[in-house]
């Protein structure tokens, strides 16, 4: 049996971490249908795919919830697409749609997002930001770091 819990990755966008509460993936085609005056069946032309998205509801939970939502909501609305990584689907280049934030008012240190994020496709969303790298190395170096402290 797969031990779920431990083989999911941990979620991100533009090296902020956050947990991830729902997952929904839309995708399809993009059809065109015909139907003509006194016909009984409907032609049906395809267009291409149609523009996948990611429905997301995710949440910070810790001391320090209010600065990692602002630090999320920062990353969201940055310029352009971001990497994103998801538990199951892994990394991918996507710029946000919208947000929404919440918190509740006897859930401290708990704040949640309901996010749309659109995967980049094609020669444009191979590239990572400056910021994107910055935030990776830097996570990594705090990661390295508190490891490093547990040694000793």
């Amino acid at each position: 049996m797969r031990d779920w819990a431990n083989t999911l990755r941990r979620a991100s966008y533009r090296g902020v971490e956050f947990w991830v509460e729902f997952e929904d993936l839309s995708a399809g085609k993009r059809l065109a249908l015909h139907e003509h005056a006194g016909g009984r069946q409907t032609v049906v032309e395809e267009l291409r795919l149609a523009t996948p998205a990611y429905g997301l509801t995710i949440y910070l939970v810790s001391d320090l919830a209010d600065i990692e939502a602002q630090a999320l909501s920062a990353a969201m609305l940055a310029d352009g697409p971001g990497y994103l990584m998801l538990p199951i689907d892994g990394g991918m280049m996507a710029t946000v749609q919208d947000f929404r934030r919440s918190r509740g008012k006897d859930r401290h240190g708990y704040v949640s997002f309901d996010v749309t994020f659109i995967p980049t496709f094609g020669p444009g969303g191979a590239a990572l930001s400056v910021g994107d790298v910055a935030s990776a190395v830097a996570a990594g170096f705090a990661a390295a770091a508190a490891q490093f402290a547990k040694l000793f």
